[in-house]
């Protein structure tokens, strides 16, 4: 698959990128992205590093970036090449090695949605890991097939819970009570590398009802549904979202619908 060969070449991109600048990985360039977010040199080095390689495709992509926002080809777009080119900005900073790129491909129609996305890949930075999520012919690891943990209760649970970094009674309450009914709780501060390992069984589900989560994470959604799990609202539902930069993610990534629930039951203090 030309396409998929094309993303995969463009997130080694940024992986050679970001190892190539590890000396200034701190260096912040004084603005912000589209998202509100303090950008760092490295994380534009690393999408320059993406975009580079899309953009020598024959299929013509509209570019939707975490750090450049809508870039829009000289022809009529076929595709829409979804990118997060550092997610876990604050760890590569800090010198902490969880981080990965993304990048999802969706076909360029009038009014796209997350059901819409075609493939994604997911690589860590310096773990040796990369997902590939095709629709309808499920996840791989490095190559092998992945698929979500068995079901288990919310008491044998282990998730990735994603947290306000200001104090919201509301929100906090609702925090204390979903990770007071799980096992327990692990957070690598890259969403995309939460939502892998759920997608691969090693975490049972990620939570995040802060609606904030950008849309550039697309592609870590495309992974646990791929792999067997299944995504949902703070609704309820069968979590579906348009293609749009000004949208936030709200969800519950879970390995089965009963445990999507019982979290969101949890979080919102009733049983679903």
């Amino acid at each position: 698959m030309e396409l998929l060969g094309l993303i995969r070449d463009a997130a080694e991109a940024a992986v050679r990128a970001v190892k190539t600048g590890l000396d200034h990985a701190a260096d912040r360039t004084g603005t912000e992205n589209p998202f509100g977010d303090k950008t760092l040199v490295i994380d534009k080095e690393a999408e320059a590093a993406v975009v580079e390689v899309i953009q020598s495709s024959s299929t013509p992509m509209r570019i939707m970036s975490e750090e450049l926002g809508v870039q829009e080809p000289e022809e009529r777009a076929e595709y829409i090449a979804i990118v997060d080119p550092i997610d876990g900005s604050a760890n590569i900073e800090r010198g902490i090695p969880l981080c990965s790129v993304g990048i999802a491909l969706v076909p360029a129609v009038e009014k796209p949605f997350m059901q819409d996305v075609e493939m994604s890949v997911i690589k860590s930075f310096f773990t040796d890991e990369t997902y590939v999520a095709i629709s309808g012919r499920g996840v791989t690891k490095n190559g092998k097939r992945v698929a979500v943990a068995p079901e288990v209760p919310a008491s044998e649970a282990i998730i990735s819970y994603d947290t306000k970094k200001s104090w919201d009674p509301e929100f906090g309450n609702a925090s204390h009570r979903t990770l007071g009914g799980v096992r327990d709780m692990r957070r690598t501060g890259s969403n995309l590398l939460d939502l892998c390992w759920t997608a691969a069984g090693s975490l049972d589900a990620m939570v995040d009802l802060r609606n904030m989560l950008p849309v550039v994470h697309v592609m870590g959604t495309h992974m646990v549904t791929e792999a067997g799990g299944v995504v949902i609202g703070q609704d309820g539902r069968p979590l579906d979202f348009p293609i749009d930069i000004r949208y936030r993610m709200s969800f519950v990534a879970a390995s089965s619908q009963r445990l999507a629930r019982e979290l969101l039951g949890l979080f919102i203090g009733t049983d679903r």
